[in-house]
């Protein structure tokens, strides 16, 4: 009777441990950045490019591994350093990884990011891929809350800070000064070729041979059988 009951222990240890198969958590481990738990599925949007063009998601990124940034061109710390992480990363994938990989570059200060702008940046830092903004800020507009929708989908959050007033806007609404700064936390996030979100790297905790270890390893999913 001893013995069965050892048996018995055993077999519930190895089971709760995962050992039939293992658990989702052990094959993720696989990834260095954080994981999105539970994983997202992308919502769809347009929103506008660089060069004035309608840009929608789902279209430009079906069947692709998807990198995605957000930052704003008046910042100059932790913004500059990501896009030239993403640019580094960019220019050492071969022909075949490129084609099954989109990078983009989404504003939080659109109020100053306008498409020219966001061109100007984009070619200041050679980061030749896609960045997106919106035409018209009014709040109220369609463009303006698909942006805000995309922000929170993708946990993006922010504070405008006035400088020339003794009052911080917290929230995304329209500044009311002309001076401000963006008191953002965001980060990089990495989507799979289903659209699901799955890797969150902190703008600060970059480390870009690993990001780009867990972008090669979303694009060998996309290419099995």
């Amino acid at each position: 009777m001893q013995k069965k009951s050892i048996a018995l222990l055993v077999c519930l240890m190895m089971f709760s441990s995962g050992c039939l198969g293992g658990s989702s958590e052990e094959y993720e481990s696989k990834f260095h950045g954080d994981l999105v738990s539970p994983v997202k599925l992308t919502d769809d949007f347009n929103l506008l490019t660089s060069d004035n063009e309608t840009y929608n998601f789902k279209n430009n990124t079906d069947g692709k591994v998807t990198v995605i940034a957000f930052l704003f061109t008046n910042c100059y710390d932790i913004c500059p350093i990501v896009t030239y992480n993403m640019r580094y990363i960019s220019e050492s994938l071969n022909q075949s990884q490129q084609e099954l990989i989109e990078f983009i570059t989404i504003t939080v200060d659109p109020w100053r990011d306008n498409a020219t702008i966001m061109e100007e940046w984009k070619t200041r830092t050679k980061s030749n891929w896609t960045h997106l903004t919106v035409s018209n800020t009014d709040a109220n507009s369609e463009e303006m809350k698909t942006l805000n929708k995309v922000w929170g989908d993708f946990g993006v959050g922010f504070k405008i800070e006035e400088n020339q007033s003794e009052t911080n806007t917290s929230g995304r609404h329209h500044p009311s000064a002309t001076d401000y700064n963006i008191d953002h936390s965001t980060g990089t996030v990495l989507i799979d070729h289903e659209g699901n979100q799955r890797i969150w790297w902190g703008d600060f905790d970059w480390i870009i041979d690993l990001v780009k270890e867990d972008i090669l390893t979303l694009v060998e999913e996309a290419e099995k059988p």
